[in-house]
């Protein structure tokens, strides 16, 4: 079965509802998705019903922090704290595009705590930081996820992950394949329209940010 496992909805910065992204992903690339958004599990208490894996992707002090888990979480945002919450709830934790200093990776800390996984590539990440992450899983002895962190549908199926023993979907089996390193990357890179998308949703979104803030200038 195939996963992506870093997808963001409308519920924190992505364009597009839950329901909407789950519903691409399977019809269009035969995926199922980890819903991951900033910070936030409200959109994953409008999809129990759905066949996603809860997750978020933690702000920490050092950068970002991708936890998946068999229940929706409510993790802290310390590091430290983090790794702990995860391994009482039998979680999995994993830094995310660690190594694009642009996006809040968190960079050299990826070897200093001890996660079950590392983002070895990320769609939209650069090579250079890709390549430092996949030799970071070298050096460390650990199983690495290739990811699209789409923010638009368009991205999905441009990088995901075959969990070659999971046979049906079950969030306990996920959870233990990839604790296991059960896993073979697929990267196929974002199309000229998914750029484009990502793009257009960029602009949108500064637009939108700025229109808010000029009205909030107004208001005082």
């Amino acid at each position: 079965m195939f996963f992506d496992f870093h997808v963001h909805s409308r519920y924190s910065d992505g364009k597009y509802l839950p329901k909407e992204i789950i519903k691409y992903a399977r019809e269009k690339h035969n995926l199922y998705i980890a819903l991951t958004d900033h910070d936030t599990s409200l959109g994953l208490k409008h999809i129990k019903e759905e066949k996603v894996i809860p997750g978020q992707e933690v702000t920490t002090e050092f950068g970002h922090v991708v936890i998946l888990c068999s229940f929706i979480p409510s993790p802290p945002n310390k590091l430290a704290e983090l790794i702990d919450y995860a391994k009482e709830n039998s979680c999995i934790v994993f830094p995310s595009h660690p190594f694009d200093i642009f996006r809040k990776g968190i960079g050299e800390k990826t070897y200093q705590y001890k996660f079950d996984l590392i983002e070895i590539y990320n769609s939209k990440a650069p090579r250079t930081a890709n390549n430092k992450a996949k030799e970071a899983s070298l050096k460390l002895n650990l199983a690495g996820v290739s990811n699209s962190d789409a923010h638009v549908i368009q991205a999905i199926g441009s990088a995901y992950n075959e969990l070659y023993e999971v046979v049906e979907f079950n969030l306990d089996d996920i959870i233990d394949n990839l604790r296991k390193g059960k896993i073979r990357n697929i990267i196929n890179g974002l199309s000229f329209k998914a750029k484009f998308s990502i793009l257009e949703w960029y602009i949108e979104r500064k637009i939108r940010n700025a229109q808010n803030t000029s009205g909030t200038l107004h208001q005082m």
